[in-house]
Order: C-alpha cells, then structure tokens, then sequence
C-alpha cells in the first residue's frame, strides 16, 4: 500500500474527505448560507418533524434536512481546527518574511554602495533597488512648508 500524503493523513486525522475543487458555476449553483443558517436549518427541521403530515411534505424533505445538518455539525469542528490553523500559519508567514525583509534592506543597501565600483551590480540588482524603494524603513519625511519637496 503507497504511503499516505500530508493531505491524506490530516483528512483522516480530522474525519473529513479530499475532494476536487468546485467550478466557478457549480459554487455559483448552490444555496447560499447566510449568517445564521444553521440555527434556521435547526428550526425548520424541527418544524417539518412537528408540521410534516400537516403540510404534506415528502419524507425525503425532513431526511435533507437532518442529514445535511447533521453533515454539517460533524464538518464544524474540522472546518473551525483548520480556520485557526491556517491564522497560525499565516501569521508565521508573515513573521518569516518580515525577517527576509530585512536582509533585503541590507542587500539593497550594500548593492548602492559598491555601485560606483561594480556597476553591474547596479544593474543586475536594479530589481531590487526599485522593489525596496517602496519599502523605505523608518518613518517617512514630512514636507517642508513653503519650499514642497522632501528633506
């Protein structure tokens, strides 16, 4: 038997299955669930078990009902787990390129430096320089009243 992938191994960690992706028009095609659905979804199944003979529903109506309720209470803790985990994730992103950022500033810094003495490095680095220009460290410089411009 193959090993598992890391995907694999955490669908069945967390109880749920991999599946392919949507198209655009079939996630366009289903049901939009509006903030507070469930509780909606909760009521109303209640109200088809009490009122069903009432109202001469289908079976199969009360059965949708249930069913993908209890689908979605079984995919809640899941979907919730991976929210937080992918925050996490994220955010350890954003610290790991904040740390590459600054050997960005020094490589930027020193390729100015020896331009006079290796243009090329100026010119082959010039992505670099124009990408940090944007990314100034420190505080950016007030205008001078009367005068416009820069310090």
């Amino acid at each position: 038997m193959p090993e598992q992938t890391l995907m694999e191994q955490l669908a069945a960690i967390l109880n749920v299955e991999i599946i392919a992706p949507m198209e655009g028009n079939e996630a366009q095609g289903l049901h939009k669930a509006l903030p507070g659905y469930q509780a909606v979804v909760d009521d109303a199944a209640r109200f088809v078990q009490e009122h069903g003979e009432a109202l001469r529903l289908d079976p199969s109506v009360l059965a949708n009902l249930t069913e993908g309720l209890a689908e979605v209470k079984r995919l809640e803790p899941a979907d919730r787990a991976l929210e937080k985990l992918h925050q996490s994730v994220y955010h350890q992103r954003l610290r790991a390129t904040d740390r590459c950022m600054e050997g960005l500033y020094d490589t930027a810094r020193r390729i100015r430096e020896f331009s006079n003495a290796y243009p090329e490095l100026a010119e082959e680095g010039k992505f670099l320089l124009d990408f940090m220009k944007v990314f100034k460290p420190g505080r950016k410089k007030e205008k001078k009243e009367g005068g416009g411009g820069e310090e």
